[in-house]
C-alpha cells in the first residue's frame, strides 16, 4: 500500500531548489576542483616528458603555459593549507548526527560551509579548474557556431539513417496491453500506475536508444576512418565532440517530444476510475510546514508503533489525549487571502495504527484546531483533561478572556440562526459567519471528522483565518519569529493511533493541469538524456564503442543508487563496511552485534574508512540521476515547481563541463587524420 505524500520525500527530503545554489557552486568546485587538480598536475608532468621544444606539433598538441603553472602553484599552497587544518582537526563543518535506529538517513541538503576548511578548499579547486581550462578555454573561444551547426546536422543525419526511431512505437506496449499489468491494481490506483508503467517505457526506450548511438558513433567513424574527411578540413577537434552531442541530443529530443505528446493523449482518452482520477490527475501546489509533536512533556516527539520502516510517528486516540501533531507554517501564500469562494482547501492522508478490532467500515475520528500567532495555545495543566487552552487569558475591560469572547460571539451568531460549528463553504451566510470569527480571533475547530486509513481527504478552512495571520508581524520566540498558522491535530477514537509524518499534511495553494506536470516531468527525462549522451560522447573520444557503452553504463547505474553510495561513503551500513562484513560472515557473527575492539577489528575497520574514502572520491564523478526524476510527483498529483527544473538544468550544466574538458584533452591527444 503506498503511503501517498511521504513517497515524495521519503528518505531524500525537498527536492533542491534556489536557496541551495551557492552550496552546490562550492560543492562543484571542491569535486571538480579535486580532479581537476589532479589532472593539471599529471598533464603537466606529461607536458615536461614530452620533448616539445624539438616538435612543433607537440608544442601545440600539449601546450604548457605561465597560467597552468601559476595556478598549479596556487592550488597546491591551498590543499597544504587544507591539510594542516586537517591534521589539527580544526576548520572542518560539524558531521551531523546519525540518525536514530530504525529511521530514514537522510542526505542534508547542499549548503553553503562558511568554515575555514570548506572554503580553503573551494578555492584551491577554482585555482585548479582555472589552470587545467586554460587550453580549453583558448580553443573555445575558436569555436564557430556555423560549423558546430553542420557538425551537429552531420551527427542527426547519421542517427537517423540508423533507423533506431522505429523502436519508439514500443512506447504504445503500455496502452496495448493495459489489461494484463494492471490486473489487480486496485481502481483508486489505476491513474498512477498508468503513468508510472508509461514514464518507465519512455525512459528506457531514450536513454537506451540515445545511449547506443552516442557510444558507437565516434568509434566506428574513427575505425573505417571516414573521421579523416571532417579532420582534415578547419574544424576543431572539440566542435566534432560538441556537435556529436547537439545532434544525438536534438534527434532524441524530438523523440522525447513526440512520444511524450502521445502519451498524454492516450493517457488523457484512458478510461479511469473517477476517484483515481479526482485524486491524482491534477498537479497540487502545496504550502508545507514543519510538523512537531506535542502533549503536556515538553520531550514527547511521538509514539514509535514498532513498524519496520520508523517513517511516521504516532499520536494516542481518546477524547482526553493531551497528545497533538502540530504543523506549523511560517509564510500564508497571498493567494489564502482572497479565494474563489473565501476558502483555502487543507489535504492530508493519515496512517491508522488500531490497538483494537474497532467499527467495521469506520474510521478514527480526528479534530482539527486551526490557529494563528493571535491565538496561541497551552497545552493543559496536569490536573486537567486533555483539551489545549487558549494561552493568552488577560481579561478585557469587561471581565472577559479571548476564549470568552470568542465563545461569546459564536452564541451571538446563533441566536440569529447560524450555527458557525456546522457551516460549510455551500451555505454563504453560515461560511460568512465562519470567516467573521476566523478573521477577528483568528481560531477555527472542525470537530469529529472521520478519516480514513491512507485516504486522501481534505477540509476546507476559512480564508479570514489566513487574513488574521497577514494582520501583523508574529511575536519572536527563542530568538525565531513564532509560525503564522498552526493546525493541532487530536485523534478521538479510542483505541486508535494516529500515524504522520511531515508531507502529509499541507494547505493546498492552487491546483495546475496535469498535462502540464507531465511536460515537466519530460523536461527531467531530458536532463538525464543529456548526462547519457554526454558521458557516452566523452568516453567515445577515446575508448571502443563497447567500453564506452558500458562506462555509461556503469555510471548511470551507480547514479540510481546515490542512498546506498552514502551509506557506503559514511560507513553506516548495518554491519559495518565490506570488510567488517566479511568478517562477521567468517565468524557467524550477528550484524547487529556490537563491534569487537581487538587489534584485528580495528585493522578491519580501518580498511573499511579507507574504503569509505574511496567511495566518496567514486560519488563525485557520479551523477545524482534520481533528482532528474519527477515520476512521484506526476504520479501522486503534485506540481514539478519551475525551480526545481532551473536547478535541475544548472546540476545538468555543471555535471557535463568537465566531461567535455576530459572530452577536449582526450581527442586532442590522439593521432587521428594527422
Amino acid at each position: 500500500m503506498t503511503p501517498l505524500f511521504g513517497i515524495l520525500q521519503l528518505d531524500r527530503g525537498e527536492p533542491l531548489g534556489f536557496a541551495n545554489v551557492s552550496g552546490l557552486v562550492q560543492a562543484w568546485l571542491q569535486d571538480a576542483g579535486g580532479f581537476a587538480a589532479v589532472g593539471l598536475v599529471v598533464y603537466l608532468l606529461y607536458a615536461l616528458s614530452v620533448p616539445t621544444d624539438k616538435s612543433q606539433s607537440e608544442r601545440l598538441r600539449v601546450p604548457v603555459s605561465t597560467w597552468m603553472l601559476a595556478m598549479a602553484a596556487l592550488a597546491l599552497v591551498c590543499y597544504a593549507g587544507v591539510l594542516a587544518l586537517l591534521v589539527l582537526g580544526k576548520g572542518g563543518s560539524p558531521e551531523p548526527p546519525p540518525p536514530p535506529p530504525g529511521a530514514a538517513a537522510v542526505t542534508p541538503p547542499t549548503v553553503w560551509h562558511p568554515e575555514p576548511r570548506p572554503v580553503l578548499l573551494m578555492v584551491a579547486g577554482l585555482f585548479a579548474v582555472l589552470g587545467i581550462a586554460e587550453p580549453f578555454v583558448r580553443d573555445l573561444v575558436l569555436v564557430r557556431g556555423r560549423r558546430v551547426w553542420a557538425l551537429a546536422k552531420l551527427g542527426f543525419k547519421e542517427a537517423a539513417a540508423s533507423r533506431l526511431y522505429w523502436v519508439f512505437l514500443l512506447a504504445l506496449l503500455p496502452f496495448l496491453f493495459r489489461n494484463v499489468w494492471s490486473a489487480g491494481v486496485r481502481p483508486v490506483d489505476e491513474f498512477r500506475n498508468l503513468v508510472g508503467v508509461t514514464t518507465l517505457v519512455e525512459t528506457v526506450l531514450v536513454l537506451a536508444v540515445g545511449l547506443i548511438l552516442a557510444a558507437f558513433s565516434l568509434p566506428t567513424d574513427i575505425k573505417n576512418q571516414t573521421i579523416h574527411t571532417v579532420l582534415t578540413k578547419p574544424v576543431l577537434r572539440f566542435e566534432v565532440v560538441l556537435g556529436r552531442f547537439l545532434g544525438y541530443v536534438g534527434l532524441m529530443t524530438l523523440a522525447l517530444a513526440a512520444m511524450t505528446a502521445a502519451s498524454l493523449v492516450l493517457i488523457n482518452a484512458a478510461n479511469i476510475n473517477e476517484k483515481a482520477e479526482a485524486e491524482t490527475a491534477k498537479a497540487r501546489v502545496p504550502v508545507r510546514g514543519k510538523l512537531d509533536f506535542k502533549s503536556r512533556k515538553a520531550d514527547f516527539e511521538g509514539t514509535n508503533v514498532g513498524r519496520e520502516f520508523d517513517y511516521r510517528k504516532y499520536i494516542a486516540g481518546h477524547p482526553d489525549s493531551p497528545q497533538r501533531a502540530v504543523w506549523s507554517f511560517a509564510r500564508v501564500p497571498a493567494a489564502a487571502l482572497n479565494p474563489p469562494g473565501d476558502f483555502i482547501p487543507v489535504e492530508f492522508t493519515f496512517d491508522i495504527f488500531k490497538m483494537t478490532k474497532g467499527e467495521e467500515n469506520r474510521g478514527a475520528k480526528v479534530v482539527f484546531r486551526f490557529v494563528t500567532h493571535n491565538c496561541p495555545q497551552a497545552p493543559p495543566e496536569p490536573n486537567q483533561r486533555g483539551n489545549w487552552q487558549w494561552a493568552d487569558r488577560q481579561p478585557d475591560a469587561a471581565g472577559k478572556t479571548p476564549e470568552q469572547r470568542y465563545q461569546a460571539a459564536v452564541e451571538e451568531y446563533r441566536q440569529q440562526g447560524v450555527n458557525p460549528a456546522l457551516a460549510t463553504p455551500a451555505d454563504p451566510k453560515g461560511w460568512a459567519a465562519v470567516n467573521d470569527l476566523a478573521e477577528r480571533f483568528g481560531f477555527y475547530e472542525i470537530p469529529d471528522k472521520e478519516v480514513f486509513d491512507y485516504a486522501v481527504m481534505g477540509v476546507d478552512v476559512p480564508a479570514g483565518l489566513f487574513r488574521n495571520a497577514r494582520k501583523n508581524d508574529p511575536p519572536v520566540v527563542d530568538g525565531k519569529p513564532a509560525p503564522r498558522v498552526q493546525v493541532y491535530v487530536k485523534c478521538e477514537s479510542p483505541g486508535q493511533m494516529l500515524g504522520m509524518a511531515e508531507p502529509d499534511l499541507y494547505l493546498l495553494e492552487s491546483t495546475l493541469p496535469f498535462s502540464l506536470n507531465f511536460v515537466k516531468w519530460a523536461a527531467g527525462l531530458w536532463c538525464k538524456l543529456c548526462v547519457v549522451v554526454g558521458v557516452a560522447v566523452a568516453c567515445s573520444t577515446y575508448l571502443s564503442g563497447v567500453l564506452s557503452l558500458l562506462t555509461t553504463l556503469i555510471v548511470y547505474w551507480l547514479g540510481t543508487m546515490t542512498e546506498f553510495l552514502n551509506d557506503l561513503a559514511l560507513n553506516r551500513s548495518v554491519g559495518g563496511g565490506p570488510f567488517e562484513s566479511m568478517s562477521r560472515l567468517v565468524r557467524a557473527e550477528s550484524p547487529t552485534a556490537p563491534p569487537s575492539e581487538t587489534g584485528g577489528a580495528q585493522v578491519v575497520q580501518a580498511f573499511d574508512r579507507f574504503f569509505a574514502w574511496v567511495v566518496r572520491r567514486i560519488q563525485n564523478v557520479v551523477p545524482d540521476v534520481e533528482s532528474f526524476t519527477w515520476t512521484n510527483f506526476v504520479s501522486e498529483g503534485f506540481n514539478v515547481s519551475g525551480e526545481y527544473l532551473v536547478v535541475n538544468l544548472l546540476t545538468l550544466v555543471g555535471y557535463l563541463v568537465p566531461w567535455f574538458v576530459l572530452a577536449y584533452y582526450l581527442l586532442k591527444s590522439r593521432e587521428v587524420a594527422s
